[in-house]
């Protein structure tokens, strides 16, 4: 466990000029509080440093004055969202004892929903629940992740994964990314920048339209910068109609093969018969589909459908009878409530190995992480063990096994042997033998994804990152390069 350092700091009296005494602390209790994502059990080695402040402020101002503060004495910034995330946070690795955390959990306000222009303002703050909520209340839709969504916030997210972790629709919308139209982000020097096609890059334009307009895509070298760049403050996404017919179903597709064939001409079908489609089983069970189709008319809806299953039966598909454990497990993956469909016999529930992996080399991933697991974790109590393949567009898939751990293992082990054991075998398998890349751009895990940039890469992130942060203070050394 990291030692605790002095409770004092030298800027605290200036951080609490700016935000307010409530809103700083050196105290130890909190700071440790800061050291560990939920997902992490504390003897699962996820610990990260222990900063030396935590400050929440509550405007994009009071970021930008905190940052001021940090360049000016070339302190180190770790900015925070949620806790989400599923790599050790604040890495060990990351500026020093000195560390200022900023929690951006007061900057929760939704600024603006114009259902004229189909857009959404939000703080960097605002919990992802919180956001769709709203938005559907206005008969709208907007994308954001669901693993979790009532913990990850607008700003974790965009610096993470490719805009995020998984929506659950991301198989044919992408990820939120793609309906980002805009930023405000406080630069490691304290300055206050503006992205998007909107009043930043004209200031005569109130609303964003576009991303690109006016100017070169600026917004997308925020996006799973892990911090790096900068701390955004607030986001402006698109919004849609909301599609009011949902739909669920099962199919048993029998052996592997017949998922596969049908799992191909699946992806490849335009439009998608589909809006969310999973392929998983157990050991020694058969293959299923679970399929979700969104629609905005129940004739949308049946026409979907009547394709898919017309593809499905072609190559062996036919209807499942599946009793009361294959349906948990199905509601667990379409609605990724991590923790919730876990049965009353065990202790824990993990994704083992999951990944970002180009689609045809998929199967052949998943049967090398079978080995590793073999290998690294198959003597503890594992009493299920599911294998699971969910397309992301048409070129790649989202791979893995979800592994229930028995009570003859306790979360603690079971989190410390993955930490130890597999954790490194599994990135080595995804980035170096399949080109993949893990699902996350925060913590351990980005330093790894970037010990695999092309030379030319790591120096051109260098000059971007030396213009911008000059002194080296926001995330400093997250990507070990």
């Amino acid at each position: 466990m990291p030692e605790a350092v002095p409770q004092t700091h030298e800027l605290y009296e200036e951080i609490r000029a700016v935000v307010g005494a409530e809103h700083v602390t050196v105290e130890e209790f909190a700071r440790r509080a800061y050291t560990r994502a939920p997902f992490y059990a504390v003897g699962g080695g996820g610990r990260g440093k222990v900063p030396g402040i935590v400050v929440r402020p509550g405007t994009t101002e009071e970021v930008a004055a905190v940052v001021k503060l940090a360049n000016r004495t070339k302190t180190p910034i770790v900015p925070k969202g949620g806790g989400g995330s599923v790599s050790t946070f604040p890495p060990l690795y990351v500026g020093d004892q000195s560390n200022i955390l900023v929690d951006t959990h007061r900057l929760n306000r939704i600024l603006d929903i114009d259902t004229t222009y189909m857009t959404v303002t939000a703080q960097s703050g605002v919990i992802l629940s919180q956001l769709a909520e709203e938005v559907s209340k206005h008969g709208f839709h907007t994308y954001t992740v669901d693993v979790p969504i009532h913990m990850d916030t607008v700003g974790g997210v965009l610096s993470g994964f490719l805009g995020g972790g998984e929506p659950s629709d991301m198989a044919t919308s992408g990820t939120m990314n793609k309906y980002l139209l805009g930023l405000k982000v406080v630069l490691p020097t304290g300055e206050i920048v503006q992205t998007g096609g909107g009043p930043g890059t004209n200031i005569h334009q109130p609303r964003f339209l576009h991303r690109e307009a006016g100017s070169s895509d600026m917004t997308g070298m925020f996006v799973g910068d892990g911090g790096s760049f900068g701390i955004k403050t607030e986001a402006t996404f698109s919004i849609h109609p909301y599609p009011k017919v949902f739909m669920l179903g099962i199919t048993d597709m029998g052996s592997r093969e017949n998922m596969w064939d049908a799992f191909r001409e699946l992806a490849a079908t335009d439009p998608y018969p589909y809006t969310r489609l999973l392929g998983f089983h157990q050991q020694d069970g058969p293959w299923y589909f679970v399929h979700v189709i969104r629609a905005h008319t129940p004739e949308e809806g049946e026409l979907k459908k009547n394709i898919l299953e017309k593809i499905c039966y072609k190559h062996g598909g036919q209807p499942a009878t599946v009793g009361r454990e294959i349906l948990q497990i199905a509601n667990m993956f379409s609605a990724r409530r991590l923790g919730q469909q876990a049965l009353p016999m065990g202790s824990t529930m993990t994704y083992f190995g999951e990944a970002l992996i180009p689609m045809p080399q998929s199967l052949e991933y998943l049967d090398d992480i079978n080995v590793l697991l073999d290998e690294t974790v198959g003597d503890l109590d594992i009493y299920k063990r599911i294998d699971f393949v969910v397309p992301y567009l048409r070129a790649t898939t989202i791979t893995g096994i979800l592994l229930y751990f028995g009570k003859g293992t306790t979360r603690d082990e079971a989190s410390q042997r993955l930490h130890e054991k597999a954790l490194g075998g599994m990135e080595r398998l995804f980035t170096e033998k399949y080109g993949g890349w893990t699902e996350t751009h925060q913590g351990t895990s980005l330093a790894h994804s970037a010990s695999v940039w092309a030379p030319s890469y790591k120096n051109f992130m260098h000059t971007i990152k030396k213009a911008l942060d000059p002194n080296d203070i926001m995330m400093p050394g997250l990507w070990r390069i």
